[in-house]
């Protein structure tokens, strides 16, 4: 039985772009509510909750549910450790953050009717928006 890990230190502000940001990954299928149920991947019901909840059979089959706890700054992944290391080749939580902030990029570049140029070096991308 794999535990629960927040990840207090990633926040997404914007509901609706982590929304987007899961979609673009493949996790469309999502729950909101207050206080959501996690489970794990036996269907045992956890102690930890959510506002945001991408239920395990929309993961895998041996995966837990995917969490995102709201809280003043925003919301946070709740995450087991097991999907922690499998998902996306281990690289779920870095590939949400990069989908997330593309769609904040995208979304100031059409709130400033400007052009954004994407740049690669090594492991980092740079993204320069010009109006």
């Amino acid at each position: 039985m794999s535990k629960y890990l927040q990840f207090s230190e990633i926040v997404f502000k914007d509901r609706r772009l982590l929304l987007a940001a899961l979609a673009d990954l493949g996790y469309s299928e999502v729950e909101e509510g207050e206080a959501l149920a996690l489970y794990g991947y036996q269907g045992d019901q956890r102690a930890e909750t959510a506002e945001i909840v991408v239920r395990r059979r929309y993961v895998g089959s041996a995966s837990n549910d995917l969490g995102f706890a709201q809280t003043p700054q925003g919301y946070v992944p709740v995450v087991s450790e097991y999907d922690q290391r499998v998902l996306h080749g281990g690289q779920f939580l870095v590939k949400l953050r990069t989908a997330y902030h593309e769609r904040v990029v995208e979304e100031v570049k059409q709130r400033l009717h400007g052009t954004a140029q994407r740049v690669v070096e090594g492991h980092l991308i740079k993204i320069r928006v010009r109006y």
